[in-house]
């Protein structure tokens, strides 16, 4: 409409005010606008849509395309990324490389997929995606990064760390099984088992690169294992009362007829027909999420369905969050993750996992511990070398200008003094030269350890299911406010374990205020997997128990417990202030009673001011 168009329809206004506004509408409209003026109106586009940087879901490689959109999202300071439904592929060719230490892990050359470093402010939504991961990735890690969220995806691998196969017979040192092909195998000249993975080239891989065959591609990569476990398939748990058979990688085997069966044979072996025997990895190189010196990383919605070690490790981190999300096995696998679901070190500020399911993975749901290194030697008056023993601990650092750190007897897990650091130079990945502010306490000696004192995070364990998985729920071994309420546990073995030690793992515990209200733990410890349903426990020397308190003030109020005999609910040791009371008690059928050699549900052993009140029991 030209102008004087516009104009002309004054008559169906019946006044002049109405007129001129209109006339002054129509004015500033027609205005020129300046570039510089319709920059500073746009609103400022702060997401990234991954289609629009080649990554789709058409089976192809994208690890390449994913590499570059992140370089330019961090440089370009984008706040999310988002991709469209849909299943994505990634392969090592392409992933960036970069070697990393990592807590409770395996240490070495790592190939990345999502190599978040130096990221700040931003979310990456799956909007409902599956990331699947071939060969011998790292998924993702997060180093020197804040205010990150991952949502709405799930990580899988094509060919999972560990391996598995169905009972077909047992009898006197030897079982029969049956391996589906998702588990590659060959049994070598010298007659021993060896799993292997078949080599997995992305579509378009040039013909004249690929191995030549099968059999070639089938030696590109061994999957080791170290020890066997035995689950139920129907109730996707490990079966009744079965532990680890430790074979190490050399195990003899022959073929059967049937394809793909074979006799294996060691002098522990026994199963029953139709269950599943797995054999779990002997390196935990392939964690599925690392998060090292970083802060606010919230997961929402994320599904592990495998991990080649924990499904998530937080390290050195200050306020992790993981909610509405599963640790899982997919369709046709009984174990998810081959070790921790979660796991926390050396963290601060608040750790919450909130309505999740850990289910499956071949070790605790969380553990949630300090580092321990050993006083390996003695400089001068001043200066130590300071070594972390464990080796899944080496090249951690904790040690650092300013940290107060806690002098502790090796043997009773006491501390006796405390001194601030006045610099720290890494000499190797286990040793540190450490310079104190104040002269060491003449009462350390060589084999007595330090540790971080520092402000311990809030823990808060909420509406979780914790079942299906080999060894414990739960280890709880953080000096913060510690709150477990309103979670399930079917746990094998203990289902929330307190310890401490400075002589095996080294990991700093000694919990000083902890509340497990509301819980039900429904038939655990149906394996030897710990001393009782809620066990608390430490590293302590018998010539220190009767001094030694080394966990405190824990209240256990409201909760049902389930069990199908009268084995311990609770089992004390080294730990002052306990309440256990309003709990209730009920006798099932699920498993068989056992031969019991401990007290009927209570055993205390050199603690103090424990009390036991108000409970009832039910069905015995």
């Amino acid at each position: 409409m030209r102008l004087h168009e516009m104009i002309s329809i004054k008559s169906k206004y019946s006044s002049n005010r109405q007129l001129l506004s209109i006339v002054a509408v129509i004015f500033i409209l027609l205005q020129p606008i300046t570039y510089a003026q319709a920059s500073a109106a746009a609103p400022e586009v702060t997401i990234i849509k991954a289609s629009d940087h080649g990554l789709v879901a058409n089976g192809q490689d994208m690890t390449l395309a994913l590499s570059k959109m992140l370089d330019e999202a961090k440089q370009q300071k984008m706040k999310k990324i988002v991709f469209d439904k849909g299943t994505y592929h990634f392969y090592p060719e392409k992933a960036q490389e970069a070697y990393a230490f990592i807590s409770n892990n395996d240490e070495g050359l790592k190939r990345v997929v999502f190599p978040l470093y130096n990221h700040e402010n931003l979310e990456i939504d799956g909007q409902g995606s599956k990331f699947i991961f071939h060969g011998s990735l790292n998924p993702f890690i997060l180093q020197d990064s804040k205010q990150i969220k991952l949502t709405n995806f799930s990580i899988d691998f094509t060919r999972p760390f560990h391996s598995e196969g169905e009972i077909l017979a047992a009898g006197d040192g030897f079982l029969d099984l049956h391996i589906p092909e998702q588990f590659p195998f060959v049994i070598n000249s010298g007659g021993i088992l060896e799993f292997r993975g078949i080599r997995d080239y992305p579509p378009g891989y040039p013909i004249n690169r690929r191995l030549e065959s099968r059999k070639d591609a089938i030696k590109a990569k061994s999957y080791v294992f170290k020890r066997m476990l035995e689950y139920d398939p129907v109730t996707r748990a490990t079966a009744f009362m079965k532990v680890d058979v430790h074979t190490g990688s050399w195990l003899p085997a022959e073929k059967l007829k049937g394809e793909r069966n074979i006799r294996i044979f060691h002098p522990n072996l026994n199963g029953k027909v139709g269950n599943i025997m797995t054999f779990s990895a002997k390196t935990r190189e392939y964690p599925g999420f690392v998060v090292s010196d970083s802060a606010d990383v919230i997961f929402d919605n994320i599904t592990i369905h495998h991990a080649g070690g924990m499904g998530i490790i937080g390290q050195r981190c200050h306020n992790i969050t993981v909610k509405n999300s599963k640790v899982t096995p997919s369709e046709g696998r009984i174990i998810s993750a081959t070790a921790d679901a979660t796991h926390f070190n050396n963290c601060t500020g608040k750790i919450e996992l909130i309505d999740n399911l850990f289910e499956n993975q071949q070790d605790d749901a969380t553990n949630i511990h300090g580092i321990y290194a050993m006083f390996y030697d003695l400089i001068d008056s001043h200066s130590a070398y300071i070594k972390t023993q464990h080796p899944q601990q080496w090249g951690f650092d904790f040690i650092q200008e300013g940290d107060t750190m806690e002098l502790v007897q090796g043997e009773s897990l006491i501390t006796y003094g405390t001194n601030k650091v006045a610099s720290a130079e890494r000499i190797s990945k286990e040793i540190t030269k450490v310079k104190f502010v104040d002269a060491i306490d003449e009462r350390i000696k060589i084999g007595d350890s330090v540790a971080e004192l520092r402000e311990y995070p809030e823990i808060l364990i909420k509406g979780n299911i914790i079942r299906r998985n080999r060894a414990r729920g739960m280890l709880l071994n953080c000096r913060g406010k510690t709150i477990v309420e309103d979670n399930l546990f079917q746990a094998p073995g203990a289902a929330i374990l307190f310890e401490g030690d400075a002589r095996n793992w080294y990991e700093q515990g000694g919990v000083r205020d902890v509340v497990i209200r509301n819980n039900t733990f429904d038939n655990s410890r149906f394996s030897n997997w710990g001393k009782a349903v809620i066990a608390v426990d430490a590293g302590i020397d018998d010539e220190y128990k009767d001094i030694a308190r080394y966990n405190r003030n824990i209240r256990i109020e409201n909760n049902v417990f389930n069990v199908f005999d009268e084995g311990l609910l609770l089992d004390l040791f080294s730990v002052d202030s306990v309440t256990f009371k309003n709990n209730q008690v009920n006798k099932t059928d699920a498993f068989p009673e056992r031969k019991l050699k401990t007290p009927k549900f209570f055993r205390v052993r050199s603690s103090d001011n424990v009390v036991i009140e108000n409970n009832e029991f039910h069905g015995f």
